[in-house]
């Protein structure tokens, strides 16, 4: 005979008490989780901000001495090179021996002030030699250090001379390679590359950086503004260089957690500082986050434990409040069953309870929902069609308005009705961003805002959404200052609450139920007018005047004034009269300003085009007009608009003018520049006076033309001759000079160095040689 635990079926009786039990269970087990997660990681947080905070601490301090070190060589090295004795030495172009040991002792004494300083060196360019502190007397050409030479000779690298990071093979030593900070002091800069070089020993200088702590794999790194590396405690590349550089501000200090690409999540702090102001460090060390959160896990282990003890106490607990918590529920649900000569479960029904249960409620809920909802539906769907179809068309006869009204519960009198319209303004850009299933959100929304604001008064209204840009009102109000009053508060309420401004026209009292639809027409076109009462205005029809005004035409004076104006290219004389004209039309009803802008830009576009060589864009035909007017709303957008194109377009028409008349300018300018190469005298002024123009205007036109100087042209005709006389010639320079108009030998010397980039002299031999190597 089997043994059965009674357990499991007595568990199958009742799945809510087993989902009550693992309920509560998952809710403890996610809350003993959370609480782990967040104190293992609020812990390793405080631990990386405690040891980010000390050891930026630590080499911010580092790198002050550091920096404080580097200073004391810079200013060392400067006091050094000033001796007189190394700097005559340096500019002569003969020495004797005793001159040279005496120089060789005073390097040696500067090399041994410090322990930090390599080597000395003092650069000669006029006798090609260099004495070395570490080797005396060398020739320049064999020199170990070509590297330094050919950076002074470079004019790019002789820029960036002070405070140089590189490699130096030492002699003596099997060129044993060591990292320098080389410290540059030309004598003559520019002219020779004589110099005093101080080569500082990278690795003494980092002693306080490679002392700042003890942690495994860590690594310590210096850039300059540059980029360069000033000293690495490891090898790296440029990858890794620029990785470092992105994640390390210059001349700002902090550490951050980030993802190396080689070396896995790592803990970076930089510091940076100033040498002298003459360039900026990055001090960068790394540290493996392994490394400074290898000890937590000892305290995750202890926590799993505790929390493991917690979460079986919490589970024991679950078990006793789950069962009475189930009590109370499995006696309603038999109390439910009864009552409504239900089922028991498991025939027909869920064989959980709370489901059951829960069905009872929902389906009766629903029933009663559903009923309502479709009342409620039929009555406003119904009642929106007749009014949008009361507004829109003509019904035949008074009495069965008055049956619709009795039908869709519609309280309004049948006589002394009007129509107001809430018009959206901008309603082109709303349409562009809004899909129609939020338009139709937004007229909703207003036609409630509008109920609101004015059922509280006695007189009745019923609001209809007409779709596109308005909502309709019909009201029972009669004409009153009071009454508009309302209809603005109402305006201003949807512009508050819902950002949306709109243009409010209140229409003429209806004679008949049976003319709706002319009143709701009357009053929709009178929203127009907001064309000269702008945004936001409030449009009564009684308080305009009846009587339609004459078309607006230019007078005959004013066309004459255009026509000058144009022909000068004066757009200001033009706008002018454009404000004068606009000001008149500002008077005018919608219709009859319309036709007057339309017909008055006709009139302009006919003046440009007598005074335009080629047609004039399409922005100024009839239909684009006409729809750009229409699309500006109001008067105050269509004057910007106007103004702008009568602008651009004459901009367009006066540079088309002035594009042909510089051209010849210019040509007729190079050709004299030419002619008169020769004579001294030749400058701005004098090409100037020759086309009578002003000196600034021509000079101006000049560099506009052609992006060089009247003075650069000049010059760099003249050298063009020059060169070719050098070459040809074995005449001296200075009459070739004073030839081709050059009165100052100064001011040619610098020139063409700047331009050729050596000396008239050094220009002619090397151009001969190429000549003679070509011929042989």
């Amino acid at each position: 005979m089997k043994f059965r635990h009674p357990l499991p079926a007595s568990l199958k009786r009742h799945p809510t008490y087993m989902k009550l039990i693992f309920y509560f269970v998952s809710a403890n087990v996610l809350v003993l989780g959370i609480s782990f997660a967040l104190l293992y990681w609020q812990s390793s947080k405080t631990l990386l901000k405690e040891i980010g905070d000390h050891s930026e601490s630590l080499l911010v301090n580092s790198a002050r001495n550091t920096a404080r070190l580097m200073e004391w060589a810079l200013e060392f090295s400067f006091s050094s090179s000033n001796d007189s004795a190394l700097k005559v030495y340096a500019l002569s172009d003969q020495y004797s021996d005793f001159d040279t040991f005496e120089v060789w002792s005073r390097l040696m004494d500067i090399k041994n002030a410090n322990p930090s300083i390599d080597s000395v060196y003092l650069i000669n360019d006029y006798t090609n030699t260099v004495v070395d502190s570490r080797l005396g007397l060398n020739d320049a050409g064999a020199f170990y250090d070509q590297d330094i030479i050919e950076r002074l000779q470079d004019p790019v690298t002789a820029n960036h001379s002070v405070l140089i990071p590189r490699t130096l093979s030492l002699p003596l030593t099997g060129n044993t390679p060591k990292e320098v900070m080389t410290i540059v002091r030309f004598y003559e800069k520019g002219s020779s590359i004589s110099a005093f070089v101080m080569n500082i020993d990278t690795h003494n200088l980092m002693t306080l950086l490679q002392n700042n702590s003890k942690y495994a794999n860590r690594s310590v790194t210096v850039l300059n503004d540059r980029d360069e590396t000033v000293y690495s405690s490891t090898a790296l590349d440029q990858k890794q260089i620029a990785e470092l550089r992105n994640h390390g501000s210059k001349a700002e200090s902090g550490w951050k957690l980030f993802h190396s690409r080689t070396q896995g999540e790592q803990l970076m702090v930089y510091a940076g500082t100033s040498i002298k102001g003459i360039q900026d460090w990055t001090f960068i060390e790394t540290v493996p986050k392994s490394v400074i959160l290898g000890k937590i896990t000892v305290l995750r282990n202890t926590s799993l434990i505790l929390f493991f003890v917690l979460f079986v106490a919490s589970l024991t607990v679950t078990v006793l409040i789950s069962k009475r918590v189930y009590s109370p529920i499995q006696e309603l649900i038999s109390r439910v069953m009864r009552q409504h000569q239900a089922e028991k479960p498991g025939l027909g029904y869920s064989a959980n309870e709370l489901d059951y249960l829960s069905n009872v409620f929902i389906a009766q809920r629903n029933q009663i929902d559903e009923l309502t909802e479709q009342w409620r539906l039929n009555k406003f769907l119904g009642r929106e069609r007749f009014l949008r179809d009361f507004l829109g068309e003509t019904y035949h006869s008074a009495e069965e308005i008055g049956s619709q009204f009795v039908e869709w519960g519609i309280d309004l009198p049948k006589d002394q009705l009007s129509v107001a319209i809430f018009r959206i303004d901008h309603f082109s850009e709303f349409s562009e961003t809004y899909s129609e299933k939020d338009r139709r959100l937004l007229r909703f929304a207003m036609s409630n805002i509008i109920q609101e604001s004015l059922q509280s008064s006695k007189h009745k209204l019923q609001t209809v959404d007409m779709g596109d840009d308005h909502v309709a009102v019909v009201l029972s109000a009669p004409l009153s200052e009071e009454y508009a009053k309302k209809l603005q508060v109402s305006q201003q309420l949807i512009e508050q609450y819902l950002s949306v401004g709109t243009t409010v026209a209140w229409g003429r009292m209806l004679p008949s139920l049976t003319d709706m639809h002319e009143i709701y027409m009357e009053t929709y076109e009178l929203t127009q007018e907001r064309f000269r009462f702008g945004h936001r205005a409030l449009i009564v029809k009684a308080w305009l005047p009846g009587a339609p005004g004459e078309l607006y035409h230019l007078p005959v004076n004013k066309e004459r004034q255009i026509a000058q104006a144009l022909s000068r290219g004066n757009a200001d004389s033009v706008l002018e009269v454009i404000r004068s004209a606009v000001v008149k039309l500002r008077e005018m009803s919608y219709f009859e300003c319309k036709m007057s802008l339309i017909t008055l830009f006709m009139d302009i576009r006919r003046l440009m085009q007598e005074h335009s060589g080629q047609p004039l864009p399409s922005s100024w035909g009839l239909t684009s007009i006409e729809k750009q007017i229409i699309q500006q709303e109001t008067m105050e957008n269509v004057v910007p608009w106007m103004e702008a194109l009568i602008t651009k377009t004459l901009e367009d028409i006066v540079a088309a003018r002035s594009l042909s008349k510089n051209v010849a300018l210019i040509e007729q300018a190079d050709r004299f520049i030419e002619e008169q190469l020769t004579d001294p005298n030749l400058s701005a002024k004098m090409l100037a006076d020759h086309l009578d123009l002003s000196v600034n205007y021509f000079r101006s036109l000049y560099k506009a033309e052609t992006n060089q100087s009247i003075t650069d042209k000049i010059s760099e005709k003249r050298l063009t001759f020059i060169c070719q006389e050098l070459i040809s010639s074995d005449s001296p320079i200075e009459p070739i000079v004073q030839n081709f108009g050059f009165s100052s030998l100064n001011t040619f010397y610098s020139i063409f160095k700047k331009m050729y980039g050596m000396t008239p002299a050094q220009y002619r031999r090397k151009h001969r040689n190429g000549n003679t190597m070509e011929n042989i």
